[in-house]
């Protein structure tokens, strides 16, 4: 729903309804809940959440965070400067892939 919201804003046009956006309740829409929703309030409340609940579970779940120094204050930060890095500079970038990438192989469970 970001990226639709984006690409409304940006002039293109969709056909949509803000009933279908976070925020929207009771008739009425506030935009700053899905403005939270774009900039990862959301998942700052969840890691803080868990991260008080069930702190092995945080590590693991959050594990990539955690290896990149964000933390739950950082995540609000860390989308408002990608979205200024898109601002500046809107092209493809390509990036380099591993050569004979290592898939995880999953089974089911009996």
């Amino acid at each position: 729903f970001g990226a639709m919201k984006g690409a409304v804003d940006g002039g293109l046009e969709i056909t949509h309804n803000t009933k279908r956006f976070p925020g929207y309740a009771d008739g009425k829409f506030d935009a700053s809940v899905l403005r939270k929703h774009i900039y990862g309030g959301h998942v700052a409340a969840y890691m803080k959440d868990l991260q008080e609940e069930d702190n092995e579970k945080y590590q693991k779940q959050f594990s990539k965070y955690i290896a990149a120094g964000v933390s739950a204050d950082d995540v609000e930060g860390m989308w408002t400067s990608i979205h200024a890095a898109i601002r500046k500079d809107p092209s493809f970038k390509a990036t380099k892939k591993p050569e004979n990438p290592v898939h995880k192989k999953y089974s089911k469970s009996k």
